[in-house]
């Protein structure tokens, strides 16, 4: 007997106390300050910045002390301060990628801000990964939280 998969899209839904415009540069510009990537990186102890090249096309790339480490995603919308789109690879086949869209919208104390991780079903291990992340996305958006005041 085989278990269905769940396969459809994690969402995340955060809020922030600031507004808009400073919680998309808090996101975008400022991620290497808020990510855990000594554990939720391609090169965990030796990754030490991560860099969203912000225009469509641009690349979300990790680098360590020697350079560049892994490519995580290309961008594919760009929408300053509303939302942004890319694509979700982090040490695996872009082929394979994820979609990921963040939206900003301001709320009364402060900003909402909601992830959409879709495309589980473009990775062998889509189930899983989903699993996965759906811890690892709540993690990650809790540092987020804490740096975004």
């Amino acid at each position: 007997m085989t278990v269905e998969q769940d396969l459809s899209p994690l969402v995340k839904t955060v809020t922030v106390p600031v507004g808009v415009d400073r919680a998309f540069e808090a996101f975008t510009a400022e991620t290497s300050q808020w990510w855990p990537l000594f554990s939720h990186s391609v090169g965990e102890e030796a990754a030490n910045e991560v860099r969203l090249e912000g225009a469509v096309g641009g690349r979300i790339v990790e680098y360590g002390a020697e350079g560049m480490l892994a490519t995580w995603g290309t961008l594919s919308e760009w929408d300053p301060p509303a939302s942004l789109s890319f694509s979700w690879h982090p040490g695996q086949d872009p082929a394979e990628a994820g979609q990921v869209t963040v939206t900003f919208t301001a709320t009364g104390d402060g900003t909402e801000v909601k992830l959409v991780h879709a495309g589980w079903e473009r990775r062998g291990d889509g189930g899983r990964a989903r699993l996965s992340y759906d811890t690892g996305w709540d993690y990650v958006l809790g540092k987020y939280v804490e740096f975004a005041r």
